[in-house]
């Protein structure tokens, strides 16, 4: 993001607490506290966030320092993001301007005040200060492993070395035999589309195992971490405040997924029985249904290949959105088609139909609102194939 006036005026204020000599001037009545945010009604806030706040009570200083900001209109941004090339920044508020944005959102925010020493709060707030620095406040994003979450866990780590230790046990709320993806839908499950779009373009990287410390990609998980971690053999967490008390936003998505592809499902089986009904067959239909398979196909390809996105290699979907289907497509539009073309067809069929019988075995777990999608590709490749075959 550009620095504001404000943000400006707060850089002057970090700056203060520089002497000559570079040490962070903090003063024993510091405190640095992890802020937790719920999550909000923009997709890029549905997961939450994290932030760290620094005080010092004797300076009247109170600055919050958040990761994972970005501005979607810096040159390049959108293309950045197609390639899995984002610039994300640490950036830092005062405190009653973070808190005025989520008292807006009607945004929950849960403060844990951290067990360090004076010396700790000094090392941290330097970290922090020079990561803010207008030639380091810069640095390429990952949804899952470099994150607002992530960053802060880290800073702490580093700091602390191995004096922080985790203790997660079952009481401190992970979950249990979830993969990374199994994760995302715990937040996505009132956004179906967002959910299905997850699930459409994530590959078997995001089926990995979400151990506890994995799963603090998510800011309320790295909230738990904190909440069962011991520094020096007490509490991490030394207190924790409810700043701001909300519902969880409300969303209501009459038209889900699956009634659409299950509506589209049906109206192809009418197309297929008129199709019998008329003794015709429709292949332009076809030519457009297998074009835009194979497109989806093709892009799942150029996804894997030509970005650095961690979580879209390797992604099954192409077992049923072929990318084969996007030159084939074009050869049911001939009026002599090849005699090779219905055996395709005729293997594509029993693909589908592996894909529908092998369902749960997948490693790659399944929209169920990709069902009638590919029911649909098999009966209009049984019926090519079919029709092939009349003499």
């Amino acid at each position: 993001m550009i620095l504001s006036k404000r943000i400006a005026l707060i850089f002057i204020l970090l700056y203060g607490f520089i002497n000559r000599s570079g040490a962070i001037q903090l003063s024993d009545s510091s405190k640095i506290s992890l802020l937790t945010c719920a999550p909000g009604n923009e997709l890029y806030s549905a997961f939450g966030h994290n932030g760290i706040r620094v005080i010092d009570y004797k300076e009247n200083f109170d600055v919050v320092f958040n990761y994972g900001t970005f501005d979607d209109q810096q040159p390049g941004f959108y293309v950045n993001f197609v390639k899995g090339q984002m610039i994300y920044s640490i950036t830092y508020d005062n405190f009653p301007d973070f808190m005025q944005e989520y008292v807006e959102e009607k945004r929950s925010v849960v403060e844990q005040e951290l067990r360090l020493t004076t010396d700790d709060k000094k090392k941290i707030f330097a970290t922090l200060y020079t990561n803010a620095l207008p030639q380091n406040r810069n640095y390429p994003y990952d949804f899952f492993w470099d994150n607002c979450a992530t960053r802060p866990r880290d800073v702490f780590e580093k700091v602390l070395g191995s004096r922080l230790e985790y203790k997660t046990d079952s009481t401190c709320g992970f979950a249990q035999h979830k993969t990374m993806h199994d994760m995302l839908r715990r937040y996505v499950h009132n956004r179906p589309w967002v959910d299905f779009g997850f699930d459409l373009i994530l590959g078997l990287p995001c089926e990995v195992p979400a151990t506890p410390r994995n799963q603090t990609f998510l800011p309320d998980y790295l909230a738990k971490l904190f909440g069962c971690a011991t520094v020096d053999g007490q509490p991490f967490v030394t207190k924790t405040n409810n700043l701001l008390q909300y519902n969880l936003p409300a969303i209501d998505v009459p038209l889900k997924p699956l009634y659409v592809t299950t509506a589209l499902m049906v109206a192809i089986f009418f197309v297929i029985f008129m199709e019998w009904r008329r003794r015709t067959y429709y292949y332009k239909l076809d030519f457009f249904i297998f074009l835009i398979a194979g497109l989806f196909g093709l892009l799942f390809v150029c996804l894997w290949i030509f970005t650095t996105h961690y979580s879209v290699p390797k992604n099954m979907n192409m077992l049923w959105l072929i990318p084969t289907h996007g030159i084939v497509a074009w050869l049911l539009l001939k009026k002599e088609k090849p005699s090779w073309l219905k055996y395709y067809f005729l293997a594509t069929y029993i693909l589908m139909m592996g894909l529908l019988l092998g369902w749960k075995y997948n490693p790659q777990p399944a929209n169920i609102a990709f069902a009638p999608l590919i029911i649909l590709l098999a009966a209009r490749s049984i019926t090519i194939f079919t029709h092939q075959q009349k003499p």
